[in-house]
């Protein structure tokens, strides 16, 4: 457990790629990591040839909430591919709700990101990698779909994000990969831990009932 690290994820104040003159930072907006659905496991591809940003600019939104433009913080005014990352450009929103998220951006109080998207073509593929055809595999089946063809439509600043690695940037404007992901395993450790001292305290809950 690397209590200092996590201290310094959270203690930073603004990313270095934020810029209070332009209301602006840098954010790596997906990595394409694997999610759990109820279908199996979704994944996107991150490459030029996959990812349609026709539409951008985007809106940056509040938890991926698209019923009113109260919900708009922002947007995102750039997008590219580098380094296996969907990395893009964000400009707040001058309203008091931007106002309010890039000051939160600033003091370093939230920097996780989620991608909103549609999905034009799927990969499907079982647990031995074989390719099966995704229109006809069904629930259940241990499968993992990987979205080839899919565009950004929005992005949202949210407090836990599906992928631990899409974030705003720091570092001289490079994402802290290895800080990262050792954050990401400190808290799945503790929330292990958290959840074996549940299991404890109701095992023992259950010993006392029956000795009574």
């Amino acid at each position: 457990f690397n209590a200092a690290k996590l201290q310094h994820r959270f203690s930073d104040g603004a990313p270095e790629s934020y810029s209070s003159a332009e209301h602006s930072c840098l954010a790596v907006i997906s990595t394409g990591a694997p999610v759990k659905r109820v279908y199996g496991v979704e994944t996107l591809e991150i490459s030029d040839r996959a990812i349609n940003l026709s539409r951008v600019p985007v809106a940056l939104l509040d938890s991926h909430n698209q019923t009113t433009i109260d919900n708009v913080l922002g947007r995102v005014t750039e997008a590219w591919v580098a380094g296996g990352k969907l990395h893009g450009r964000i400009i707040f929103a001058q309203t008091p709700r931007g106002k309010m998220a890039e000051a939160m951006v600033a003091r370093g109080e939230i920097s996780s990101l989620s991608a909103g998207y549609s999905i034009e073509k799927w990969e499907a593929r079982d647990a031995d990698g074989n390719k099966v055809d995704p229109d006809r595999a069904g629930w259940g089946d241990n499968l993992t779909f990987t979205a080839t063809r899919w565009t950004l439509a929005e992005c949202s600043l949210v407090g836990v994000p599906a992928d631990a690695l899409a974030m705003i940037r720091s570092l001289d404007g490079h994402s802290d990969d290895a800080t990262a992901v050792e954050d990401a395993r400190v808290r799945m450790m503790c929330r292990e831990r958290m959840n074996l001292r549940q299991r404890m305290l109701e095992a023992q809950a259950s010993f006392s009932d029956t000795r009574h």
